[in-house]
């Protein structure tokens, strides 16, 4: 029973992280469409999920799990932070002729497809990281609610 329910949980888990780097692969690398709204909500649920870790690990008294969940909450905070950067390079790459004179954006124009890769390179990287981080601390609960049991 137990190993079906890991299966499960691990299939579910696999599809959902699927989907998500699909959609983040195709949405964030198209270069007129503006995520904004998807990365802000992206960093306040990274942000709010590292500040949920910190919380946690503070009241917690094995030490071992303490340096894991502070772990995973920095893997959530720098992903985080990874969002708010690849948002600043989205954000420059829709906006470049707002941004930068027309004359020399002739001269730099080569520079806005790299922009576009890292940023979209960015934003997986800060969801695998996420995922990683969110795997860890579930499997602490898991292990914290079979041992009580």
């Amino acid at each position: 029973m137990q190993t079906a329910l890991k299966l499960f949980f691990g299939i579910l888990f696999l599809f959902i992280f699927l989907a998500g780097a699909i959609f983040i692969l195709f949405t964030f690398s198209k270069t007129s469409f503006d995520t904004t709204s998807i990365t802000n909500a992206g960093f306040a649920i990274f942000a709010g999920c590292s500040s949920v870790c910190f919380t946690w690990a503070r009241n917690m008294e094995d030490k071992k799990d303490i340096a894991k969940i502070n772990n995973h909450g920095e893997k959530l905070f720098l992903s985080a932070l990874c969002f708010v950067i690849a948002s600043l390079l989205k954000y420059i790459l829709i906006h470049r002729k707002d941004i930068i004179n027309e004359d020399l954006l002739n001269y730099v124009d080569f520079v806005f497809p790299v922009i576009n890769i890292v940023g979209a390179s960015m934003f997986l990287l800060a969801y695998i990281n996420a995922w990683a981080a969110i795997l860890g601390l579930l499997r602490i609960l898991f292990r914290k609610s079979l041992s009580s049991n």
